[in-house]
């Protein structure tokens, strides 16, 4: 296990200064320029040792320690420049003295993060650091530096440690190795742009990936900004509207795009017709009249073919949605099953089941209630009366009926009612006298009665009428 150097009683750090002032000089300067480098000066919870005095538009270099004039007890958390000005020279921090922080017991953070020119951490720097539980470094920093500083560095974590000195023995060997606190180290990443549409940045100095957080550039409206690494692009992506403003991709910023894109109709519902309503642009308010058909299809029953019409006027399904039917034949098992369910408060004179299914645009099913409400149109069958009609969707344990009207497209009559649920439904014409039997159209005595089974595709859609549903 590495250990901090031992100490009866910890240096301060001026003492530190001086000697690895002179150690430094004479490697590094010549005798005569000794007097030039010694300057000792004070920037906030900081004091410097310049070393070096720089030339030109070099900087000189310094050592940094813990201000003795500002008082321990009061500084949780310190702040390690790269560079320091005096006197109107710029300094780079290059190293850290022998006991830089030693004493500092309310020490709680040192932030190194800006020191990319350090490269050395002297003796016992944080000896009686108790207190340190943070270390903020560049990602690349080299961790050896803390070799015998105190700081045993574990991975992404650390331990303050040191030695004490024994009193017995002529040698004084150490007999304590103290563990005075555990803490974490922070990485600090020099992100730059590394691509666009992909959505990522780079760190310049370990090489790792991260994804770009896309803010609005306050500056240039045209496009956005990177929050982590300040990397910008243009405004892409979204679908644009009318006017050619869309949503941006990356950040959902609204820009404007060089292209018109299609109006975002809203129907009129005052205006709902037989076939067509009238729709208004919600962004430029442009009124148009549209088709308010999805799709229909056809059933033989009794040697008519009867038509089944979808339609989606509050434009709440998607795109390719399909109506499918087909017929299941009086006395099947599927009609005799759907008869069962239409209860004796009906006066049937003639009964058609419509088993209404709908298709997306894969051709799968989709079943049951949707989010909104469409229009169905069944035709009704030659020789009823469509003065006695009902709607019934055919559910087990009870039948539900909707508020009905007859509408006539191109001299064909057909029963109309708003619905969000798809299931099978019964077409009744009631009987005109005044017996409540219910009465089969294959066994009953009031003829043939007429029955189909249609099935059509789901849909998927939100419409914003209610369904108006009659107690039974």
């Amino acid at each position: 296990m590495k250990t901090a150097k031992s100490f009866k009683k910890p240096f301060r750090a001026l003492t530190s200064f001086v000697l690895v002032a002179v150690m430094l000089v004479t490697v590094n300067m010549p005798f005569a320029a000794m007097a030039e480098v010694d300057d000792i000066f004070e920037s906030g919870n900081l004091a410097y040792l310049v070393i070096s005095e720089g030339s030109g538009d070099a900087n000189g270099t310094v050592i940094a320690a813990f201000n003795e004039n500002v008082d321990p007890e009061t500084v949780t958390k310190i702040n390690v420049p790269r560079t320091v000005d005096h006197d109107g020279k710029s300094y780079s921090v290059t190293a850290l003295s022998d006991s830089a922080f030693g004493g500092c017991t309310a020490l709680k953070t040192l932030d190194l993060t800006a020191c990319k020119d350090l490269n050395s951490i002297g003796m016992s720097a944080f000896i009686d650091c108790e207190s340190l539980k943070s270390i903020i470094i560049p990602c690349n920093f080299d961790k050896t530096l803390f070799t015998d500083t105190g700081v045993v560095a574990d991975g992404d974590s650390f331990r303050i440690e040191y030695s004490l000195m024994g009193d017995g023995g002529d040698r004084g060997a150490p007999t304590t190795v103290t563990v005075v606190s555990d803490g974490a180290f922070t990485y600090v990443h020099d992100w730059q742009m590394y691509d666009k549409n992909y959505a990522q940045h780079i760190c310049k100095g370990c090489s790792k990936k991260g994804k770009h957080t896309w803010k609005a550039d306050a500056d240039n409206s045209s496009q956005h900004k990177c929050t982590v690494c300040g990397g910008t692009e243009q405004h892409y992506g979204g679908t644009p509207n009318c006017d050619g403003t869309a949503k941006c991709a990356a950040c959902s910023t609204e820009y404007q795009t060089k292209k018109q894109g299609a109006h975002q109709w809203q129907v009129m519902p005052e205006t709902i017709g037989n076939t067509t309503a009238e729709f208004e642009c919600t962004n430029c308010a442009k009124t148009e009249k549209q088709d308010i058909a999805v799709g229909d299809s056809k059933v033989n029953c009794n040697g008519q073919k009867l038509k089944i019409v979808l339609q989606d006027p509050y434009k709440v399904l998607p795109e390719g949605v399909q109506v499918k039917s087909k017929s299941v034949e009086p006395g099947s098992a599927r009609y005799n099953e759907l008869l069962a369910h239409i209860d004796d408060t009906h006066r049937v004179e003639n009964i058609a089941f419509f088993e209404i299914e709908l298709y997306n645009a894969k051709n799968e099913k989709i079943s049951g209630e949707i989010a909104g409400k469409v229009r169905i149109l069944m035709q009704i069958p030659d020789g009823w009366d469509k003065r006695d009609l009902e709607a019934v969707l055919v559910m087990a344990g009870a039948d539900v009926e909707f508020e009905e009207s007859v509408i006539t497209i191109d001299g064909v009559d057909y029963l109309a009612f708003w619905t969000d649920h798809f299931s099978p439904y019964a077409m009744i014409e009631t009987a005109t006298n005044k017996n409540n039997k219910k009465t089969s159209p294959a066994t009953g005595n009031n003829g043939a009665a007429l029955a189909t089974v249609c099935v059509s595709a789901a849909i998927v859609g939100i419409v914003s009428l209610k369904r108006k549903i009659k107690a039974q």
